[in-house]
């Protein structure tokens, strides 16, 4: 009787043993696996492509950024944002491409077709641009805060059509309606406005385009309102306007 309880009690020791040290080797095999699956985010940017034209908003998360899409002009500006902040980097487009119906139209003239193409069946000169950027080249760009800026800029060939349009009106409010009425896809710069305010003589209209440009102008807190409003009254609204 002696040996075979002594036998029953060392089985039960044995049992207890293994399962307490089944229970210890869990939790580590658990913390070896979150280890390994808990690799870290790269962080998200913001991407904009803009030539003529806005051409691309997407989101980089990768650690390399391919893009490869006809230009709308010879240069694009790229513009990365992140964390209330943005980077910028002006890039050319490559050498025009050909149309197909150029090159068609070429053959059956039997013109020499080494000879440079560089617009496609409308006259319109056609770009492609092919941009490959690691993050680290983001580094050498400098930094710039996001607060107060506007994307894309409109381009200078557009600007001068539309100021030009705009000064050959005659009547300050057919001028007035022809700026308010504008659909502002693109953003002016602070001495684009300064040309657009100047071709409105009264302040009080002035100041009501102002008002409408806002939103639309890249560092509008930087307009030098004591040039642009004489009388006391519109100056102090303006610098309202834009605090």
């Amino acid at each position: 009787m002696r040996s075979a309880a002594f036998s029953l009690l060392t089985m039960l020791f044995t049992t207890f043993s293994y399962t307490g040290n089944a229970q210890q080797e869990t939790p580590s095999s658990a913390a070896i696996d979150t280890s390994l699956s808990d690799t870290p985010a790269l962080p998200s940017w913001r991407i904009l492509v803009a030539g003529e034209t806005l051409l691309l908003d997407s989101v980089w998360t990768d650690s390399l950024w391919q893009w490869s899409a006809p230009c709308d002009g010879p240069f694009v500006t790229l513009r990365f944002e992140a964390k209330g902040s943005y980077r910028e980097r002006l890039m050319p487009c490559d050498s025009p491409m050909e149309s197909d119906s150029i090159r068609a139209a070429e053959k059956e003239n039997g013109r020499e077709m080494n000879a440079p193409l560089s617009t496609d069946s409308e006259g319109l000169t056609r770009y492609t641009i092919n941009v490959e950027l690691d993050r680290s080249q983001l580094d050498s760009l400098p930094n710039h805060p996001l607060i107060g800026s506007c994307f894309p800029l409109i381009s200078e060939q557009a600007f001068d059509r539309w100021l030009n349009a705009i000064n050959a009106l005659t009547f300050e409010s057919d001028k007035c309606r022809a700026i308010g009425s504008r659909q502002h896809q693109s953003c002016l710069t602070q001495d684009q406005v300064i040309e657009l305010l100047n071709l409105i003589p009264s302040e009080d209209r002035r100041l009501a385009i102002l008002k409408g440009l806002i939103p639309h102008t890249n560092l509008i807190q930087q307009l030098p309102l004591n040039d642009l409003f004489h009388l006391q009254v519109f100056r102090t609204k303006a610098e309202e306007l834009i605090r």
